[in-house]
């Protein structure tokens, strides 16, 4: 390598270093580092030969990761001795490298830095000494730097490193075209499983709520795998010489460790984010999996049609629902309008449990609520299996409130109403009862269980202390009243609805058919009960029945109990269910007839008509009456709202009242049943009318309560009336269907619209499956995969 000396700057100065003396130094540099990297490189060399031979796939994990160390840990000695003394090429090694080279022997180069030992100062001297540089430079026309020589041969005089060279020739050659498998294999675990020790089984298991079987995942596995969140990674790991490693990426949030012993490893996590999972053992990865998490959709819940009230003043409820993997729970939500109030809430029975999609309509009776008679805000609330909650539009009604006719009753759930309203009004409350239970010789002679219980009552009320006790005190007072009002009838349609709510959980739940048996047949009991003491206390006050309305017997009713049973024993527990709330419909909807329906014509069904639009507002302006009696008590005690106006206000509230009970009087002309009490209500409502607006509210109180005790004798007679003239009509239903919707003598295949009913072959059929399934369940000796797939396959059932 030479250099025109015409380009060599002046040596002297800032401008010492000549570009050939930087190229002598790197290839000095080059020499000194190849020199040492023997023998490190031979230890190298022949790892990368056994790699590539193959050498390492028979073994074991142990020897191979001993191997592996070793050699690591031999090249870092060897390096380290070897660079001990090691230091960079200086500028004065460059140069007297291209001195060496280009055979300067008189040094021009180095000795550019000499200074003058005689004549430093002197200008003529150190100008003569610097041309005499120059001028040795010039001569010098063509400098080298030379071809490195590392001399490797003082190193390794035994040529070692050409059989090195030798064994990696042979192994590039065995390698052949599989020499990037056989290093990954060697340095980088690759994911090749041909050939493993270890064994994996790796299986996902998704949430119990979302019903999916459990994802098998195969080590061969490639592609994205769709798992719910929240579903639960399992890996078991067989014959591992030590303990694998698991990697999450991310990491979970529950779950990843490894644990086991002799062999046999497993880990668990919860898999809530689109995660990549690795999985190590021997040296080797033998498994990677890539999960793609499916978030879960909240569910949905609306109102499926006018909420309303029934006959029996239940409240009708219809809705629908759906999740992506089912609905667990719904509830219905209630707050007053228009005042303060907390929210309570109702839990609503589901004919199937998860389900994913839900149409039905429930039947609450919220009579007994402390927000009967108010105007509330209604709002279903859906809940899926992971805790999600979804909420349906408001729906704004006046819950339905019973009007009692017997007084002891209506006393007690005032009592009740009050306390409710607030817990330190419990000493009036203890009065009341206190005075309610005097001389019992005299006026609870045949009622004693009535007297111990309002004595029971008022004991537990005087020890209340919290709002429990308190609560439990409401509900003995509700219960009193139940009991004392139609002979007990209210009493037996809530334990109608509470036993029929027990068996549409139990058909949701899958109980066994036993217990499906023993809850029909309550079922059935309280059904003729309450059928009895309806018939005992009929509705009069609702008029004739319509002429068109199917009539309903204890047969139809039977009929369709049996086949309700028939259709849970032979599997098909929606369809009972199915049926089950159409029983439930056809009883909240039903009256009573006497005598049967009826198709009056004439002046008759018009006087009918009127009697029942009269007893109605009756009903409506007893309640308002009540209503200004309440007022007129917080008015004479100092603590009367300011909305009502005082005294004047109330006065003017009941001159309105006595306007509508004017009205109703015009209506009934001078056949009114009872006429002679509607006349002394109207005169008691003119006194206290005056009174109040006299500010007399003593007087006015008196007042007020005789017109609510001639309104009610008023409205006994209209129902006496009404019940002689539903009694006098005989006239049959007119229609060709039964009450279940079918054609009379119809043995079809279908019940109602909806219902579809199995032919007795087919439910024989099922039946016999059943038994062959409960027989082979019991056969505990049979495979347990298969008695898994049988005990599966009776949950459905």
């Amino acid at each position: 390598m030479t250099l025109s000396s015409d380009s060599i700057p002046s040596p002297i100065g800032s401008e010492r270093a000549p570009p050939p003396v930087g190229l002598a130094r790197a290839a000095l540099l080059w020499e000194r580092v190849w020199l040492r990297l023997w023998p490190a490189s031979a230890v190298l060399g022949v790892l990368l030969a056994a790699a590539l031979a193959g050498l390492f796939e028979p073994l074991p994990w142990l020897a191979h990761a001993f191997v592996i160390a070793a050699a690591v840990t031999a090249t870092g000695l060897l390096l380290d001795r070897s660079f001990a003394d090691f230091r960079i090429p200086t500028w004065d090694d460059g140069a007297r490298r291209i001195e060496r080279a280009s055979g300067l022997s008189d040094r021009p180069l180095t000795e550019g830095a000499d200074t003058l030992a005689v004549g430093r100062g002197d200008s003529f001297t150190e100008t003569l000494w610097r041309e005499t540089l120059r001028r040795r430079l010039l001569a010098a026309r063509d400098l080298r730097t030379g071809w490195p020589h590392p001399n490797l041969a003082e190193r390794d005089p035994r040529a070692i490193r050409y059989g090195v060279l030798a064994l990696l020739v042979v192994a590039l050659a065995i390698a052949n075209t599989s020499w990037r498998e056989r290093l990954a294999h060697a340095f980088l675990a690759s994911d090749n499983t041909s050939g493993l020790v270890a064994g994996i089984d790796a299986w996902i298991d998704p949430p119990a709520y979302t019903g999916l079987a459990p994802i098998y995942l195969s080590p061969a596995q490639t592609d994205e795998i769709s798992v719910p969140t929240g579903s639960r990674l399992n890996v078991r790991v067989h014959g591992a010489d030590y303990t694998p490693m698991l990697t999450i990426s991310p990491s979970p949030q529950s779950g990843g460790g490894v644990k086991g012993k002799d062999g046999e490893y497993a880990s668990d996590a919860v898999v809530t984010a689109n995660s990549s999972v690795r999985v190590r053992a021997s040296g080797r990865t033998i498994g990677a999996w890539n999960l793609r998490v499916v978030p879960d959709a909240p569910p949905t819940i609306a109102f499926a049609g006018k909420v309303e009230k029934t006959e029996r003043l239940a409240l009708k409820i219809p809705f629908r629902a759906r999740d992506d993997y089912g609905v667990t729970s719904v509830r219905l939500s209630i707050k007053p309008r228009g005042r303060p109030g907390k929210t309570s809430s109702v839990e609503i029975p589901l004919g199937a449990q998860s389900a994913r999609t839900i149409s039905q309509t429930v039947y609450r009776d919220l009579t007994g609520h402390p927000y009967a008679g108010l105007e509330v805000a209604l709002t279903l609330e859906a809940r899926d299996g992971a805790g999600q909650i979804a909420r349906s539009a408001v729906a704004n009604i006046k819950l339905p409130a019973r009007i009692f006719t017997n007084p002891l009753a209506r006393a007690l759930v005032e009592q009740r109403q009050n306390l409710a309203a607030d817990s330190k009004s419990a000493p009036k409350v203890l009065m009341v009862l206190d005075a309610l239970t005097i001389a019992p010789e005299l006026f609870y002679a045949d009622k004693k269980p009535i007297y111990t219980a309002l004595r029971a009552a008022f004991t537990a009320l005087k020890r209340a202390k919290s709002d429990a006790d308190y609560g439990r005190v409401e509900d003995q007072l509700w219960q009193i009243a139940l009991t004392l009002e139609q002979g007990g009838l209210l009493n037996a349609a809530q334990e109608l609805r509470r036993v029929q709510q027990l068996l549409t959980e139990a058909l949701a739940s899958g109980a066994p058919q036993d217990v499906i048996d023993a809850l029909l047949q309550r079922y059935n009991q309280a059904m003729q009960r309450y059928m009895q003491l309806l018939a005992q206390n009929p509705q009069a006050a609702q008029g004739k029945p319509d002429p068109n309305a199917k009539t309903l017997n204890e047969s139809d009713l039977q009929t369709l109990l049996k086949l309700i049973q028939q259709m849970a024993a032979a599997g098909n527990r929606e369809g009972a269910a199915q049926a089950l709330a159409m029983l439930e419909d056809l009883i909240e909807n039903m009256r009573m007839a006497q005598g049967g329906g009826g198709n009056g014509s004439g002046s008759g069904s018009a006087q009918d008509k009127k009697l029942t639009d009269a007893d109605k507002k009756l009903s409506d302006l007893m309640g308002q009456q009540r209503n200004l009696l309440d007022k007129t008590y917080r008015q004479q005690q100092g603590s009367g709202d300011p909305k009502d106006g005082g005294a004047k206000g109330l006065s003017q509230q009941q001159g309105q009242l006595k306007g509508k009970l004017g009205d109703t009087l015009k209506d009934l002309g001078g056949q009114a049943p009872g006429g002679d009490q509607l006349g002394r209500a109207d005169r008691e409502m003119g006194n206290a009318q005056n009174q109040l607006g006299g500010n007399d509210a003593d007087s006015a109180i008196e007042s007020e309560k005789n017109a609510m005790d001639a309104l009610r004798g008023a409205s006994d007679a209209l129902t006496k009336k009404l019940m002689e003239e539903a009694g006098n009509d005989k006239s049959g239903n007119g229609t060709n269907e039964d009450p279940l919707g079918r054609e009379q003598g119809s043995r079809g295949p279908s019940f109602g619209k909806d219902v579809k009913v199995p032919s007795q072959s087919e439910m024989e059929r099922a039946r016999n499956i059943l038994q062959e399934l409960r027989r082979r369940a019991a056969e505990r000796g049979r495979p347990q995969e298969e008695l898994d797939y049988i005990d599966r396959l009776l949950k459905e059932f």
